[in-house]
């Protein structure tokens, strides 16, 4: 009879752990859906803010790409050189020939104040020799 009662023991054994293993199984490896959805609301919650700033930000770069396109077309609206009349033209002519000889008389006087500050430099240094000769004596 002992061999009976080992044999009942186990196979007890047997069906209490397999019970207790689907037991554990089907109840810790389950998520409720409550659980999920509370993990999940704040992740969508951003997205729809980044979809949101997505949007805005194409929107603006649209409104800039349309900005720039029409800045191209009235760049290339522009005359590419100037059309003088005659008397414009003897206008500029005239500032020109001023302008050319405004910057002679400049490099002139710039030549002479260069040899002005050179003949006061050699006097300077002349002046200098003869104090060091009058206080020697």
């Amino acid at each position: 009879m002992e061999c009976l009662s080992v044999t009942w023991w186990r196979y007890t054994v047997k069906k209490f752990s397999l019970a207790l293993v689907s037991i554990l199984l089907l109840t810790s490896g389950c998520a409720t859906q409550g659980y999920v959805k509370q993990q999940t609301d704040p992740l969508a919650c951003r997205l729809d803010i980044l979809e949101s700033k997505g949007t805005t930000l194409e929107s603006r770069l649209s409104a800039l790409e349309t900005k720039a396109s029409d800045l191209e077309s009235r760049l290339s609206a522009l005359p590419t050189t100037l059309e003088l009349t005659p008397a414009d033209r003897a206008l500029v002519s005239d500032a020109a020939r001023t302008a050319t000889e405004s910057a002679q008389r400049a490099e002139n006087a710039a030549t002479s104040a260069a040899a002005s500050a050179s003949a006061a430099d050699h006097s300077a240094q002349r002046a200098a020799k003869a104090f060091e000769l009058g206080q020697k004596k």
